[in-house]
């Protein structure tokens, strides 16, 4: 089945194409529009120029649909449609133009939605989730993953940069942040909030996110979940403020058809971020459509049980063969890991790491097997991996891959994103992930550790198979040395 989700905001359209099997799904097309439908209303009314530039937007959107067999479609609007005293002359030429009706979403859906799509894709249990539209800033509240108050603000990026002609004037955007304050002084629930992390979800969001990574020649990782600090977010509003006075020549990762309203998207978040004392931004590449996706594959308000295993179970479902063996690997990874936490301290907190590589450890051979460990290593860097940062994600590619394309990671050590302490837990992780391969010896499901003992000199393992384990153990002598460089004991594996 594909399902084609269109959503209509006040800046731009958008429309994403969904493959969907059970509760499994892939990106298989994507279409965006900057039809600025929330720009120059006037009293209330949608401007007619606006109107036609959305028609078309919606038929070419209906032509993609069908050039690739979507079958269902959902389609919503948000705030400047639903303020729109004209909305019904839209509506009705949108419906001719889709074939499809179109619901407007109220503030608190929009809310819901945003709220959906993090709790689904972002392992945080608290955090002030915000997303800053172009007629409309939605706030909410979640707390232990369940969203505790919400509100929707009739400002965004348009509306603001119009109110307070931000782009030519700068005198007023000491206004503006006076407005801001206030606008923040009045959500009573607010102050719930102070001190905690925000997810910042939309389009000016994830663009305050790439002009960063420009700016840390970052610019490799994906921008979900990537984190930022509060200072991180007022340089870049520096940054912004001297390129709209001409002093700046060139901003990385700011586009042309958003540079005249990011700045009342990012003063938004500056001073809210600085008004709740909150010190780290986590930029979201979910957001309504994502919502709407999980409502459509589980229903109403159900939240997967964990972000990062519905990931990694996604794209393996999607990416790999039939009879791939990296759930079963992490069975064993899993008991030596644990066993070895309790004597090499620098291993803890790496579980979710470890996880993540042993899933995917081989998922290069759906490109080329003959190359599967550098493809491996890229294919995690720029998977939909939910429920990591940047730097988890890079170590969980390293550890998948690091003693056949080792290689690849002097560049992120030289630009000290690693050090020398991350490319040891990488080969230690590593290692754990061969020793595993080697045991399993391609055969899922029938290899099993008894019991782990750690010595002075040793760590002794009791494994139990089935089958003639001669091939298991000529495997095993290639990372024998290896293991005891890193672990400065031998391994020493009794089969039973």
């Amino acid at each position: 089945m594909r399902v084609g989700i269109i959503d209509i905001g006040s800046n731009s359209m958008r429309l994403v194409i969904y493959e969907v099997h059970g509760k499994n799904y892939i990106v298989v097309g994507q279409v965006r529009q900057s039809a600025r439908l929330g720009q120059d209303m006037i009293d209330g009314h949608l401007n007619k120029g606006r109107i036609d530039f959305g028609i078309k937007v919606l038929q070419y959107f209906k032509e993609y649909m069908d050039s690739k067999d979507v079958t269902d479609v959902i389609a919503v609007a948000t705030e400047a449609i639903r303020k729109a005293k004209n909305k019904e002359d839209f509506l009705t030429q949108a419906k001719t133009a889709l074939g499809n009706d179109i619901r407007i979403l109220s503030g608190e859906e929009e809310a819901f939605y945003d709220y959906y799509a993090t709790v689904n894709t972002i392992d945080l249990d608290h955090c002030l989730m915000v997303d800053i539209g172009g007629s409309s800033t939605e706030i909410a509240l979640i707390q232990d993953k369940i969203m505790q108050e919400s509100i929707s603000i009739p400002f965004g990026s348009i509306v603001l940069t119009e109110k307070f002609n931000l782009k030519r004037n700068k005198k007023d955007e000491q206004n503006l942040h006076n407005y801001l304050k206030q606008a923040f002084r009045n959500i009573s629930w607010l102050k719930n909030a102070r001190g905690l992390p925000i997810v910042g979800i939309g389009g000016s969001i994830r663009t305050l996110g790439k002009i960063d990574r420009f700016r840390k020649d970052n610019a490799m990782f994906i921008s979900h979940n990537y984190s930022m600090e509060q200072k991180d977010v007022e340089s870049v509003y520096d940054l912004v403020r001297e390129y709209l006075d001409g002093n700046v020549k060139r901003i990385y990762g700011l586009s042309r058809d958003r540079e005249d309203i990011f700045i009342g998207s990012l003063a938004t978040l500056n001073i809210l971020m600085k008004y709740q004392n909150s010190r780290k931004l986590f930029v979201s590449n979910a957001g309504i459509r994502d919502g709407l996706l999980f409502e459509h594959l589980l229903g109403r308000n159900k939240r997967v049980h964990d972000v990062l295993e519905f990931s990694l179970d996604n794209i393996i479902e999607n990416h790999m063969y039939k009879g791939y063996e990296g759930k079963d690997l992490f069975k064993l990874v899993r008991v030596m890991y644990s066993a070895l936490c309790r004597k090499y301290p620098q291993l803890l907190g790496n579980g979710k790491v470890l996880k993540t590589a042993t899933y995917l450890f081989d998922i290069g051979t759906n490109i080329n097997y003959f190359q599967r460990d550098r493809n491996t290593f890229y294919s995690i860097l720029n998977a939909p991996i939910n429920g990591l940062s940047q730097k988890q994600i890079l170590m969980a590619a390293s550890s998948a891959s690091i003693f056949s394309a080792n290689d690849l990671l002097k560049e992120f050590f030289n630009k000290k994103i690693l050090s020398s302490r991350d490319i040891k837990v990488i080969e230690m992780l590593g290692i754990l992930i061969k020793i595993a391969e080697a045991l399993n010896h391609g055969v899922s499901n029938e290899t099993s550790i008894r019991r782990i003992e750690l010595t002075e000199t040793s760590m002794i393992m009791e494994v139990h198979t089935k089958l003639n384990p001669i091939f298991k153990k000529d495997e095993l002598k290639n990372y024998l040395s290896k293991f005891r460089y890193l672990y400065k004991m031998n391994l020493d594996v009794r089969f039973v």
